[in-house]
């Protein structure tokens, strides 16, 4: 099976620009895959403008879907959504033209003022069950967070997907964090991350992908593109097995 990252440089809450270019990306990954998108990939972090990005994301749904169905792949990413009680940061999963999950971000960034302009969604930590294995993401700065890598390790996740914006001064911890999550949990590790300016924050790039034992097995840098890995889940299993973990 095939892991698609795709790294990007968005313009910010310009997102019929962003969609043009990830939906010519998207043409290119192979049927039976599973590609992860960066966090609020449509429009960036254009949070005075968010209600108005939101009412575009049914309709990105729908167009991720009908790809998804037509070249029978799974496609993972975040977007926001407006709901009663405010906006969220919503990462999803589509498997071959349906929805199957979907899950709020509930570490939100203090530091660009997220919580500021996006709700925390409920800690309910489930992974999906899609054709390209069992995923639970790590949503940006929730990858800092241990105990939620460990409840999807205890769920059964195969792939950790980590949608994320993060800051190039944070560069070393977003690999690190990174290579220690895959280890930890025995799991494949994808990141999605974008990469140059974007409004007034420079993102690190260095998207890359992880096997369960540690390996670096492609990383982006801080190049714009798509980015692939041909892995086998039975290695996760052959990896718990020759080191046995308590949980």
């Amino acid at each position: 099976m095939r892991l698609y990252t795709l790294q990007i440089n968005l313009k910010l809450g310009d997102v019929e620009a962003n969609l043009e270019k990830i939906f010519s990306y998207i043409e290119k990954v192979e049927q039976n895959s599973f590609l992860l998108l960066p966090e609020m990939f449509s429009s960036g972090f254009d949070n005075l403008n968010l209600s108005t990005h939101c009412e575009k994301t049914e309709n990105i749904y729908i167009k991720l879907s009908e790809i998804s169905k037509r070249k029978n792949i799974t496609i993972g990413g975040t977007l926001p959504e407006k709901r009663k009680k405010g906006i969220y940061n919503t990462a999803f999963l589509i498997d071959k033209g349906e929805i199957i999950y979907k899950r709020d971000k509930v570490k939100l960034f203090t530091p660009t003022g997220e919580d500021k302009f996006f709700k925390k969604g409920k800690p309910l930590y489930d992974i999906a069950e899609s054709s390209t294995g069992n995923i639970g993401f790590l949503i940006c700065f929730e990858l800092r967070f241990c105990n939620i890598a460990y409840l999807l390790r205890k769920k059964g996740v195969e792939i950790l997907a980590v949608p994320a914006q993060w800051g190039k001064e944070r560069k070393e911890h977003l690999t690190t964090l990174s290579k220690a999550r895959a280890i930890e949990t025995q799991s494949f590790l994808v990141v999605s991350n974008t990469v140059g300016k974007i409004g007034d924050i420079e993102y690190a790039g260095y998207s890359g992908i992880y096997s369960p034992w540690g390996e670096e097995l492609v990383s982006a840098k801080e190049e714009e593109g798509l980015f692939f890995a041909d892995i086998d889940l039975e290695e996760i299993y052959k990896v718990r097995n020759k080191i046995k973990m308590e949980l």
